[in-house]
């Protein structure tokens, strides 16, 4: 797993091996960082760090975390995800107006995409698909933009304000939504007729949403004090417009210390058999084992 340091510069490395203690590795101090770290299959021993002040990203080894290289993407790049199906690097400006498709293989950026979604908007691409295609989900609300390289344009938008978005690793035209000051959580998609956004099945779920992930069969959401898993249904839709609940856990009550059980969340990521939540200056991670469907 790959993230940054609360605080710092640093991009961090945490490999997990069972039951073992967690090996961290940590990069230097880097001159800047964005808003998120990306990873690839494209590009399999990289780490990709977006430097919005440098109007580049930076490549670090996967292993090592040093700089082997940096390249142009964009003005103000902040926030990075994949598009894997066109292996294309997607970098959104820093004041949520752009993005723009870089091509994996020549690191090369091509034209930005003007998208206006606003300061603090998340970038979304799909695991698979040739089209370049992907979802943009801010303040301003979602929308989904599709093309070929180059001419992407925008296929639908919901006034939806987004906080957090994670996207269904199988069905790449469906995002998870969790709602910005509300308890909803949505599954967003494009519509049968291709012809715009609709909401597909929505839960409340009694508290703000903190963080969003996904595994091919489940959606976790993550509150200050619960992880609440539910069922992706991707190919059988949601015909009542609601969500499957797998399981909700009280994440806290069984944490082992003060410190812990009241620092505020500060990441979720999601393994092959475990869920892994971390905390604001508490240097632990939390596992939770993935409940059965």
């Amino acid at each position: 797993m790959y993230g940054l340091v609360d605080g710092t510069r640093r991009v961090a490395r945490i490999a997990l091996d069972g039951d073992s203690r967690p090996s961290l590795r940590l990069s230097e101090e880097l001159a800047e960082v964005g808003d998120n770290v990306a990873t690839t299959r494209q590009v399999r021993d990289a780490v990709f760090v977006p430097q919005p002040a440098h109007d580049r990203v930076v490549m670090l080894d996967a292993h090592e975390l040093v700089k082997e290289t940096s390249f142009e993407a964009g003005r103000a790049p902040a926030y990075l995800a994949v598009d894997a199906g066109s292996s294309m690097l997607l970098a959104l400006s820093e004041n949520g107006s752009t993005v723009t498709s870089v091509r994996l293989r020549e690191l090369t950026a091509l034209p930005a995409q003007q998208v206006d979604a606003g300061r603090g908007a998340e970038l979304d691409g799909p695991p698979r698909g040739r089209a370049v295609e992907y979802f943009v989900a801010g303040p301003r609300g979602v929308a989904h933009y599709k093309g070929e390289p180059g001419e992407v344009e925008r296929t639908g938008e919901l006034m939806i304000k987004a906080h957090k978005t994670a996207g269904d690793l199988i069905k790449v035209s469906r995002l998870y939504v969790a709602e910005k000051a509300s308890d909803r959580l949505l599954a967003v998609q494009v519509s049968r007729e291709q012809d715009g956004l609709v909401v597909a099945a929505a839960a409340r779920l009694g508290e703000p949403v903190k963080h969003l992930a996904v595994d091919t069969r489940r959606v976790y959401a993550a509150t200050e004090n619960k992880l609440v898993v539910l069922e992706t249904n991707t190919y059988e839709g949601y015909p009542d417009g609601t969500f499957p609940l797998v399981e909700e856990i009280d994440y806290r009550e069984s944490l082992p210390s003060r410190e812990l059980r009241t620092a505020p969340l500060s990441g979720l990521a999601v393994g092959d058999d475990e869920v892994y939540l971390s905390f604001e200056d508490a240097p632990h991670l939390v596992r939770v084992p993935k409940p059965n469907l």
